[in-house]
């Protein structure tokens, strides 16, 4: 695995995570969510320091030291290191720790990035630059695509964790350089469950949704850890409510990211469809 960021493969669209070298973003972030379910905040000097406090105050999780980590029931650790919020899982020994950092998308952002079905598939061409809600942020990298061509990208992530770990790679982003502060600039995130959104007063002119789908059998099949972690990872079953909610935000239309061979979220018409060699698109118009 590269080290502790999530970085876009170009040839499949994977996301490198938690050492999980080849994984689709989706799996590794339901893996967070659905398999870590005790966390804690370590801070290594005598008394937390005031990020480690802070951190505290706004997530809950208990603060411990990291001298006191083994002898807690703990399945993994938020911690600072040289400025950078990282998470350490415990649950499985060798993991290397996950951070988010943008710095592994930028080549994908100018490397013909209008002519990427993500772009395409949302709307954004030439003179069009709509208004996007991604109902499930995960760790960020649509958004930050979509973002990149000037779109405002407002991002929902229900995970506490995981919205922790997303602001502070933007944070980090924004510090580079000008062009990573006008990027941040247009990146808005909120800890928030999507399907909680049915009193959203904003309208957006599209919907965007990455929802976890379920795993080939091809996928099920490689060398990949995949079949020890299918007891844990389970496919969204929302689909037709998370549309619902969809349709009341969405002024144009509603996009669902979906594996190429994955059936689509409801059993709603598909209006258009974009294909990518992993992943497909499918369009929803309103």
């Amino acid at each position: 695995m590269y080290s502790l960021f999530s970085l876009a493969d170009r040839k499949n669209w994977n996301f490198t995570v938690c050492g999980l070298s080849g994984w689709p973003w989706y799996y590794a972030i339901h893996f967070l969510l659905d398999l870590v379910v005790n966390i804690c905040i370590a801070y290594k000097c005598q008394v937390p320091d005031a990020d480690e406090g802070q951190l505290h105050a706004r997530t809950g999780l208990p603060l411990v030291s990291l001298l006191e980590i083994s002898k807690i029931q703990s399945d993994g650790y938020l911690y600072f290191s040289d400025g950078i919020l990282k998470l350490q899982l415990l649950s499985l020994p060798g993991m290397t720790p996950l951070f988010v950092s943008f710095e592994g998308l930028e080549r994908r952002a100018k490397d013909s990035l209008f002519q990427q079905s993500l772009i395409k598939a949302v709307g954004i061409g030439k003179g069009k630059r709509p208004s996007i809600l991604d109902g499930t942020g995960g760790l960020g990298s649509d958004g930050f695509l979509m973002a990149s061509t000037g779109c405002k990208v407002s991002l929902f992530e229900r995970d506490k964790v995981i919205y922790e770990l997303l602001k502070d790679g933007l944070r980090r982003y924004a510090a580079k350089d000008s062009n990573g502060k006008e990027v941040s600039k247009r990146i808005q995130i909120e800890n928030r469950d999507f399907l909680e959104s049915k009193t959203l007063t904003n309208r957006y002119e599209v919907v965007y949704l990455d929802p976890m789908f379920p795993m080939s059998k091809k996928r099920s099949r490689s060398k990949r850890p995949m079949l020890y972690l299918q007891e844990f990872l389970q496919a969204e079953n929302n689909g037709d409510q998370m549309l619902s909610v969809a349709k009341r935000i969405a002024t144009k239309r509603i996009v669902v990211k979906r594996g190429i061979r994955s059936p689509t979220l409801t059993n709603h018409d598909v209006d258009i469809v974009y294909r990518g060699n992993s992943n497909r698109f499918d369009i929803y118009l309103i």
